[in-house]
């Protein structure tokens, strides 16, 4: 299972754009399918993709989803100028390792969103 600290270490090394502390957190051959439909596979590829991302924040929407095999979260990407752009990453990994992280755009937004948004709106 992946840990919650992997986890956090994994979106640290991103928005720092830190590639060797992310190749770190995966398994030899892990790999990352990024929302651009490309494949990152080996720790090499992913140092390189990481180092070379556009620079960004994350806002995190839900909470991590755990599940028994994977860790689920949504969350917004923001680039400087641009509009956010909605994120679901799926972690799967044993021993603390990332195995595979697929990060898929989502395009329409769940209305439990919305609903979780205007919640926070009135606190």
């Amino acid at each position: 299972m992946v840990t919650q600290s992997t986890i956090d270490q994994y979106f640290a090394a991103l928005q720092s754009r830190n590639g060797v502390l992310a190749a770190s957190l995966f398994e030899e051959h892990g790999a990352i399918d990024d929302f651009r439909g490309r494949c990152h596979a080996g720790r090499q590829s992913i140092r390189v993709f990481i180092a070379q991302v556009p620079t960004m924040t994350v806002e995190f929407l839900s909470e991590f989803i755990v599940r028994p095999n994977r860790v689920t979260v949504y969350g917004n990407i923001h680039y400087p100028g641009q509009a956010p752009v909605l994120v679901r990453w799926i972690f799967s990994g044993t021993d603390g390792l990332i195995e595979h992280l697929c990060n898929s755009r989502i395009e329409q937004v769940p209305e439990a969103f919305h609903l979780h948004a205007a919640k926070e709106a009135r606190t």
